[in-house]
């Protein structure tokens, strides 16, 4: 999770990937629902998530799980960044989707 600095202003969920073996076995959601309950647990109204606009099985998981089109272009990324230690080029294309979370009584 990303709390501050995101393109849309609201707590970013970042760098999710399930290993292709595990897709369809609800890890997606699972780790998408931690992160959610997580915001809101930090008193937070709203996530949002990006994908590439080429990732077809990541956009509608997302889709199903409540998140919709953000009010912004697709936004072009190309940089070198680090995941697990790694260096990663990056030239993609990426949809910002976001989620109103619901509030939780308690």
């Amino acid at each position: 999770m990303a709390w501050e600095g995101t393109t849309l202003g609201v707590p970013e969920i970042q760098d999710v990937f399930v290993l292709p073996e595990r897709r369809g076995d609800g890890v997606g959601t699972r780790l998408s629902e931690a992160a959610e309950r997580l915001a809101r647990d930090r008193g937070r109204d709203r996530v949002s998530i990006s994908a590439g606009e080429a990732n077809e099985g990541a956009l509608r998981l997302y889709r199903r799980l409540g998140y919709r089109n953000a009010d912004i272009p697709p936004q072009r990324v190309v940089e070198t960044i680090a995941i697990r230690g790694h260096r990663v080029d990056i030239d993609d294309t990426l949809i910002y989707l976001v989620k109103d979370l619901p509030t939780v009584q308690r």
